[in-house]
């Protein structure tokens, strides 16, 4: 019977103990990202390149209407937001195949509760007046001058 306690339950015993502390120090470790993502949402950014200067990025772009951040040293416009994957290829249709396509969490408090809408609108019209129309509505949602935190996943 000794050998069965010492063989099976001390070792089981063992793990269990460390998998508990190793379970907390990755939790303290990552808790402000886990929180962040645990309450945040999935937006897909279409961009349309990056750029090194300001200026080059206002050049390339000046046919579409856009909004851009600055991120690794380089400018980076985007010209179509979405929650729903399926919108993606509507975008690339209106703007070319050639957009890159970002996953990113945004915070739901920053969320405009309006996207949803726009993304229904832009799933069911195949006007691509319209899709453009939506698109913009869209990047107006976004278009300000406040700190934006988005969580990216490469």
């Amino acid at each position: 019977m000794k050998k069965i306690i010492r063989g099976v339950v001390i070792p089981l015993f063992v793990a269990i103990l460390f998998g508990m502390i190793l379970g907390r120090y990755a939790f303290r470790t990552y808790r402000g990202t886990l929180m962040d993502t645990l309450t945040s949402r999935k937006l897909y950014l279409l961009e349309n390149g990056e750029y090194e200067t300001f200026d080059d990025m206002r050049e390339d772009n000046s046919t579409y209407n856009y909004i851009y951040y600055y991120d690794d040293n380089k400018y980076k416009s985007v010209i179509g937001i979405t929650r729903n994957y399926d919108n993606i290829s509507k975008i690339k249709s209106i703007y070319g195949d050639n957009l890159r396509v970002t996953e990113y969490y945004l915070p739901n408090d920053k969320i405009d509760y309006r996207q949803d809408e726009y993304d229904l609108k832009l799933f069911e019209t195949t006007d691509i007046n319209e899709m453009k129309g939506v698109m913009d509505d869209i990047l107006g949602l976004y278009h300000s001058e406040d700190k934006t935190r988005l969580i990216g996943f490469n």
